[in-house]
């Protein structure tokens, strides 16, 4: 049966490190996850939901209860956009789940969030959470595009978690590539391991008339480097042996990813040599089989 939202009394509360078990329990069961999966580890929820960030107060992690049980969750990623001289401050939502005998329910509590920031921003998302998102005043924007590159493709195929008939064919495809555009560090650029006290502030992004940044600094990034979950890595990078930019990688087992890049500098091939200096340095660890 499905409850009547208009005759429930809803009880929407921010969570707490006492809430884990139950929250691991509900987020199970609604988003159909196997026992031990990542998301329902006690320390990575602690991290994720309750350790302190300079960029949010509180906890990020929120819920609406029914007779003391969680029926939805909904948790938040602090954004902090700068444009145009200003700062606005906006979340990034995830984890995001309801019960479906209560429909309208995480709809609500979404609402819920969005009353305490001047701006949301959603990417990917299951098919449903994109139909849902345009009722809840979500409108597109742009598109975010993710691109992989294998470097070690004959090891990528014996860990592949799924063998079927493409997988000869992939191999051969990425041998290919690798062997057809090697990757080598452009002429005249290099990388460094940095703690995040040590990037120089001209390197941290800044908007201008035309574009609009995320706000990045030592505090947040020091946040990242305390993860207990994934392996967080912020370089440095230098042109000619000058600072030029930093970049942060990710590290998931047989992995890693790009996941920040800057350069204050407006030319394209700048920005193309950072990237290429950023896979080189993640294809230089011998257990990493891919790189995005």
């Amino acid at each position: 049966m499905m409850a009547d939202l208009k005759a429930l009394n809803f009880n929407f509360q921010p969570t707490t490190p006492r809430d884990a078990d139950a929250l691991s329990d509900f987020l199970g069961r609604a988003l159909k996850l196997p026992a031990g999966a990542p998301l329902l580890d006690e320390k990575h929820m602690g991290w994720k939901y309750w350790t302190a960030r300079p960029d949010w107060e509180g906890s990020r992690s929120f819920t609406a209860q029914h007779h003391g049980a969680i029926v939805a969750h909904a948790a938040v990623w602090p954004v902090r956009v700068r444009v145009s001289g200003q700062e606005v401050a906006a979340v990034h939502a995830i984890d995001w789940a309801a019960d479906r005998k209560y429909p309208g329910v995480g709809t609500l509590l979404m609402k819920q969030i969005g009353a305490m920031v001047r701006m949301m921003v959603a990417t990917g998302g299951s098919e449903i959470s994109r139909l849902i998102l345009p009722v809840i005043g979500f409108r597109p924007h742009s598109e975010l595009c993710q691109f992989a590159r294998s470097v070690r493709p004959l090891a990528q195929a014996l860990t592949a978690a799924e063998r079927n008939w493409k997988l000869p064919a992939r191999l051969l495809r990425d041998s290919f590539r690798r062997l057809w555009r090697p990757l080598s560090l452009p002429r005249g650029w290099s990388a460094t391991p940095l703690a995040p006290e040590e990037v120089p502030e001209g390197l941290w992004p800044r908007s201008t008339p035309n574009t609009a940044v995320t706000a990045r600094g030592p505090g947040f990034y020091r946040y990242f480097a305390d993860s207990p979950f994934a392996q967080h890595v912020l370089f440095g990078l230098q042109k000619d042996r000058e600072p030029a930019g930093y970049f942060c990688l990710a590290f998931a087992p047989h992995a890693a990813r790009i996941a920040d890049l800057w350069l204050p500098s407006t030319n394209v091939e700048d920005w193309c040599a950072g990237f290429r200096t950023a896979a080189v340095v993640a294809a230089s660890q011998k257990r990493v089989y891919e790189v995005s």
